[in-house]
This record gives structure tokens, sequence and C-alpha cells, in this order.
């Protein structure tokens, strides 16, 4: 079959369907801008190489044979969709191409509820979205820009702070136990630690600060995303570095407490303070649209209390 394929003239597939729905040659090479001839000739070509009869041929004109009608209908339906694809594929070569890479949680509660916003003011643009936990490959994703949750520790120049997103030690009240207690900082090396895997670093560096001798690769249960590490925490399976809202709304209904300390841990060290930041591609700095997403998305964030500012 794909040997077949392979060998389909598409002209004289085109001719094909034209003396179909014309049912003359004659006809048919008037519309063509061709000699009857030579509409004659890709006609029987093609049947030659298909090894049937399409045509019956007559004083009046032609008229399709059974096999005829049949490949008339599959060839008018392909070559429809693919003028459709042609068509398609020219008009979004002519539109820009605009890649983004987010974090799953910025994407899914910051990004994408709004976009639907700047893709009005830029109808000619198309966006693409993919998300990811760790830095994604500028070169090989194509990437105009990525939103990234960190401590802007990348290499690029181009890089600013949208949100912070302090952190609360919490746990869940049944955790807690006279085996098991909770009452110094000391006591973390007998709990596991519950994060994600980008915020193992924040373990590591709240163990620096507090001076502690925690051994991360044994006590740190790596979890896939911030929704698992809260689920993980309010059934007592550990110790977490929990968003500072959603860790104050847990302990406002009883769900979390906090044994250590109520503030959050950057008062310990503002070091300790991540958040998500916009990263542009280093060509990118001054692209007219690059620079437009960063405008509209610092607007659409401005009235969030966890906005670094502009």
């Amino acid at each position: 079959m794909a040997d077949l394929i392979g060998r389909l003239p598409l002209k004289s597939l085109n001719i094909f369907r034209v003396v179909a729905r014309l049912n003359s040659f004659k006809q048919a090479a008037e519309e063509l801008c061709v000699t009857s001839q030579a509409v004659s000739l890709q006609v029987r070509s093609l049947e030659s190489a298909l090894g049937i009869t399409l045509f019956q041929r007559f004083a009046a004109g032609v008229g399709l044979t059974p096999a005829g009608e049949r490949l008339y209908e599959y060839t008018e339906r392909s070559l429809q969709l693919l003028e459709q694809g042609i068509r398609e594929a020219q008009s979004c070569q002519q539109r820009r191409q605009f890649r983004i890479n987010a974090s799953p949680w910025f994407a899914i509660h910051r990004l994408l509820p709004v976009l639907e916003q700047f893709e009005q003011q830029h109808p000619d643009v198309d966006v693409k979205i993919t998300t990811a936990v760790g830095f994604p490959d500028f070169v090989s994703q194509r990437l105009d820009c990525a939103i990234q949750w960190g401590w802007g520790q990348w290499p690029s120049s181009a890089k600013q702070l949208l949100l912070k997103d302090d952190k609360r030690l919490v746990c869940a009240p049944s955790l807690i136990s006279a085996q098991k207690p909770l009452d110094t900082p000391a006591d973390l090396k007998h709990h596991r630690l519950l994060c994600t895997e980008l915020s193992v670093a924040l373990w590591q560096q709240l163990s620096n600060t507090l001076s502690l001798d925690l051994l991360l690769e044994r006590q740190t249960l790596i979890l896939d995303s911030q929704a698992s590490q809260v689920e993980a925490t309010e059934k007592g399976l550990g110790v977490a570095l929990i968003s500072d809202a959603l860790a104050l709304e847990a302990c406002k209904e009883g769900r979390l407490v906090m044994p250590l300390w109520e503030t959050p841990v950057s008062v310990l060290n503002p070091s300790l303070l991540p958040g998500y930041w916009l990263v542009m591609g280093e060509e990118r700095q001054q692209d007219e649209l690059t620079l437009a997403f960063k405008k509209w998305l610092f607007n659409t964030l401005k009235n969030d209390a966890r906005f670094a500012g502009f």
C-alpha cells in the first residue's frame, strides 16, 4: 500500500476529479487551461497505474465506471482535505508562535484562567503552553519565556520575580506524640520531611539556617505536587513546608498545626523565600511580543498579595 501511495500522480488525480465532475474531457481541458489530448493522456496514465478503467467513453462525452465512481468519492474528499491542510499550514507559517513553559501550579492557578485575555489582545499569535517542574531547555523547546519556581538561580540575565511563595512549617496534630515530639527544631531529625522535587533545596537551606544535622537523603519523601504534599501532611505522614496561605487555612480549620513557630520561614532567613519567576530567553529581552506578555502578566498579578512588584 505504501508503494502504491508513493506512485500516485497527484496531477493525474486532480485531472481525473475535474473530468469526473464535468463528464467531459473537453470541458475539463478548458477549465484546466490545457489541451484535450493532455487530459486524455493523464487519465489513461492513471488508469494504467491503477490497473482499473475509470471512464466509459461515449460520442457525447464520458461517464464514470463503478470503480471510477468509488475512486471519485475518495479523491474528492482527499484533495479537499489536502487543500484545507495546505491553507492552514500557510496560515500557521504566517502567525507568530509564542511558547511558554510554566510551573504546573502557576499554569493552572494563575496563567490559564486568564490567558484568553492575552490571546484576544494578540489574535495573530498562537500561544503554546507546556508545563514542567524542572527548569526547561529553552533551545530544544524553542521557548520565548518560562515561569519557574525557585530562587532565581538559573543561568539567565533576563529574569524577574513575579510572586513570593513564603512557606510555613506544619504537620498534622496526630503526628506529634510522646515517642516522637516536635518541640524544638532538633526534633525534626526524628520525622519524615515531605517535599516536592524542587523543595528539597528548601529543606537543605532551612537545615543550614538552623544548624541542624538532618539526613535529607533518608528523611525526605518527594511527592509529585504541592497538592500531594498537603494531602500527605494532613494524613500525618510527615512534616512539610507549605505555602503561606494554604498553611494558614489548614491550621485555621484544625487540619494542620505549626509546632515550632507561627511565622513564615523567611523570618528566620530571607534567603529561604522562594517564588515564581519570569525567565525570558536571552534573545527575547527586547522582543516586542515578549515584553507585551511580561507587561500583561504583571498587570494580571498586581492585586495578588504575594506580588513582588514591577
